[in-house]
């Protein structure tokens, strides 16, 4: 890195929120080398949080729940306008496309670089709306840069006609944590878990999930692994759907809801329970898909074998035949034949196992990421701003509106 620049993150989500995204801001505000201080919401527990970390953070209420209201934008926007002022930074990273309107509305009457972050679930939903589209397509024409988290949601983004040169790709990291150890034996009977072969889940329990596609491939899985025990760490809106369904497939007895796993290192143990992770996400009619999926890798770095649906950014988390099954996630048949094939087939299983290890810990560790967030940065801080002939009408007439 030949300059250190001055970054200021404006994140919707943060720690001690719990999450993928929360995580993945936190990381690169660890590791990046850049000078950084971040924005965000207020959770219980913040202020202990806060304390030791090795950047300046602004906690507000805004965005609390990940909800958001008029009142709430205005504070964003105030504590922004008060940290762009002391900070001057190089370049302000908004962590949601939507509240990267507040870095258009800076560019406009001041100047300022921005770049949008993005997981692609966003996007797709706005496609659903004619009105937010428009703002979406204006905030990411004219940002200095576009961050995915995914080649998949880079595509989402050149959807709206946004310069490649300008996109960058981070993906998330995985947690040094998530790594092979000895059974918890005594986690294993508090679930009735012993001499049952586990196959896990972990994530939200929302349809695109496939927990459904799971549950019903189960009775097929069961003809031919007898004492195989399907284990969903995770909960959500689609819990009571998936019990029933459960129920009515015959096999509420062998689906297992764990509920909300809080912490890392006991969300490893349940990894450590495991003989395989599965889960089969899909691209929904409402534009709803897995962006990348982190718990693919978390998974590869406990050392199991991964099943992932053929469906948005899974693919790139995990490589078929590589390190990984890919399978169709609307076939219940294919789901329970790739269960089947890692459960029978002990080559093939080590080698996906050993092969997903290697790119788990090579390639996607967070110190990794941060250099490549950081050489993005470097990048877009040299590039000439975009254009922005459309809007230099509205900035001569409203340039006394933001002070």
């Amino acid at each position: 890195m030949t300059k250190r620049r001055k970054i200021v993150l404006v994140s919707g989500v943060f720690p001690p929120g719990i999450g993928g995204m929360q995580n993945y801001y936190f990381n690169l505000s660890i590791h990046s080398k850049h000078k950084m201080t971040v924005i965000a919401p207020e959770y219980p527990g913040s202020g202990a949080f806060d304390q030791g970390l090795p950047f300046r953070i602004h906690r507000g209420p805004f965005l609390q729940e990940e909800r958001a209201n008029l009142t709430s934008w205005g504070r964003l926007f105030r504590l922004v306008r008060r940290t762009l002022r002391s900070e001057e930074p190089d370049v302000t990273l908004y962590g949601y496309v939507l509240i990267g309107f507040i870095g258009l509305l800076f560019r406009v009457f001041r100047g300022r670089r921005y770049v949008i972050s993005t997981h692609g679930m966003d996007m797709l939903m706005f496609r659903r709306f004619m009105g937010l589209n428009a703002i979406v397509k204006l905030i990411l024409r004219n940002a200095d840069g576009v961050l995915a988290n995914s080649q998949f949601t880079k595509k989402l983004v050149e959807d709206y006609g946004v310069d490649p040169r300008r996109i960058g790709i981070v993906n998330p990291g995985v947690e040094r944590v998530f790594e092979k150890q000895p059974m918890d034996y005594e986690l294993a009977r508090a679930h009735g878990l012993e001499g049952k072969y586990v196959l896990l889940s972990v994530g939200r329990l929302v349809t695109r999930k496939g927990h459904d596609r799971v549950i019903q491939a189960m009775p097929s899985i069961l003809e031919r692994i007898p004492n195989a025990v399907y284990l969903i760490v995770g909960d959500g809106p689609d819990r009571q759907r998936l019990e029933q369904l459960a129920r009515s497939t015959g096999v509420a007895g062998d689906v297992l809801f764990a509920g909300r796993v809080s912490g890392s290192e006991r969300l490893n143990a349940y990894y450590n329970l495991s003989h395989q992770f599965i889960m089969v996400s899909r691209e929904l009619e409402r534009g709803d898909a897995e962006g990348f999926g982190i718990v693919y890798l978390e998974a590869a770095s406990a050392g199991l074998p991964v099943i992932a649906g053929r469906s948005g950014g899974a693919s790139e988390a995990v490589l078929d035949g590589v390190t990984g099954l890919l399978v169709d996630p609307q076939s219940t048949e294919e789901i329970a034949e790739s269960v089947v094939r890692l459960a029978k087939d002990t080559k093939l299983r080590e080698r996906l196992v050993r092969d997903g290890f290697h790119r788990a810990k090579s390639e996607f560790q967070h110190e990794v990421l941060g250099e490549k967030f950081d050489r993005y940065i470097a990048r877009i801080c040299a590039l000439p701003a975009p254009a922005m002939a459309r809007l230099r009408l509205l900035r001569e007439s409203a340039r006394e509106n933001v002070r």
